[in-house]
C-alpha cells in the first residue's frame, strides 16, 4: 500500500512511507473500546463518539471526537505505546474561520499528567495548525505516546482530552472523558472501518520536534532526530524529522 502525502511548514515532516494498520489496539487492547461521558453521544466509524457544539451558546457547528484505542509506534529496537483519537471538526455557518492549534490539543491520564500528540495526520496541508473555514469539515487524528506504566489498555481504564478551537467569538474549550468498556464480540479497526479511514485518513503528518517539552512524568521522552524509519501498527515507512518532503513509498511490514 502507499499513501502520498505532503509538508509544508517548519516542524512538519516527510515521513516517506509512514502508513498505518492493525486491529483496534495491540495485544491487550482487543476487548475494549472507550466510551466518552458525554450526554451529546453518537458514533464514529461503528465506535462511540462524543459531539460538542461550538460555540455552546450559538452552536455554528461542532468537533466530535472518538478514540481508536491503543496502537503502537515503532523505530528500531524502541517501541512506544501510543492512544489514537481522533477529532473531526465541522463549520457549518460561521463566516470567519475557525482555528485549531494541534499542539494545544492534550490527553491526561490520573496520576500520569499531560501529554500532547507526537504525530498528527490530517486533510489540512499547515500542521501544526488547521484552519476550518465555512461549510468545512477536518479530520486530525493525533497519536499520544503513553507514559512507561502503561503499554495496551488493559492498563489504561479512563483518560481525557483536553480540546479547544478558536472561533471569531472566543476560543472554545473543554474537557471530555473517555472510559474503557468492554465488548462483545471483538472489535477490531477492520471491524470499524477499512484502511486507511481508520487510520490517517488525510495525505498530511506532522511531527512534534520538541514532544518531550509536553509530556507525561512517568514517561521517557522519545525524540525521532534527523531520517529514520518508524511504524504504526503494522504499517511502516521513513522519516525526515523537522524538514519537508513528500511521501511516496509505504510498506506493509
Amino acid at each position: 500500500m502507499s499513501l502520498d502525502a505532503t509538508f509544508g511548514s517548519l516542524g512538519i515532516i516527510s515521513t516517506a512511507g509512514l502508513v498505518i494498520s492493525g486491529m483496534l489496539g495491540c495485544a491487550g487492547n482487543a476487548d475494549y473500546v472507550y466510551r466518552p461521558e458525554t450526554a451529546n453521544a453518537t458514533t464514529q466509524g461503528g465506535l462511540p463518539a462524543a459531539r460538542t457544539p461550538i460555540p455552546q451558546e450559538r452552536p455554528q457547528g461542532a468537533i466530535e471526537l472518538v478514540s481508536y484505542g491503543v496502537t503502537e509506534l515503532r523505530r528500531d529496537a524502541a517501541k512506544i505505546p501510543a492512544l489514537h483519537v481522533r477529532a473531526i471538526v465541522t463549520n457549518d455557518g460561521d463566516d470567519v474561520p475557525w482555528t485549531l492549534d494541534t499542539t494545544q490539543q492534550l490527553v491526561e491520564i490520573s496520576g500520569e499528567g499531560r501529554s500532547r500528540a507526537m504525530f498528527v495526520n490530517s486533510d489540512v496541508g499547515t500542521l501544526p495548525n488547521a484552519t476550518i473555514a465555512r461549510h468545512e469539515r477536518h479530520v486530525l487524528d493525533f497519536y499520544f505516546p503513553l507514559p512507561d506504566t502503561i503499554r495496551n489498555a488493559s492498563e489504561l481504564a479512563r483518560f481525557d482530552v483536553l480540546w479547544q478551537v478558536n472561533t471569531p467569538e472566543r476560543t472554545v474549550a473543554s474537557r471530555t472523558s473517555f472510559d474503557r468498556i468492554s465488548v462483545e464480540p471483538e472489535v477490531t479497526y477492520s471491524d470499524v472501518q477499512p484502511w486507511p479511514l481508520w487510520a490517517g485518513r488525510g495525505p498530511y503528518w506532522w511531527y512534534d520536534p520538541v514532544h518531550p517539552s509536553v509530556v507525561f512524568a512517568r514517561s521517557h521522552p522519545h525524540v525521532f532526530y534527523g531520517q529514520g524509519h518508524v511504524a504504526v501498527g503494522g504499517f511502516s515507512g521513513g522519516f525526515h524529522a523537522g524538514g519537508h518532503g513528500h511521501i511516496a513509498h509505504g510498506g506493509h511490514r
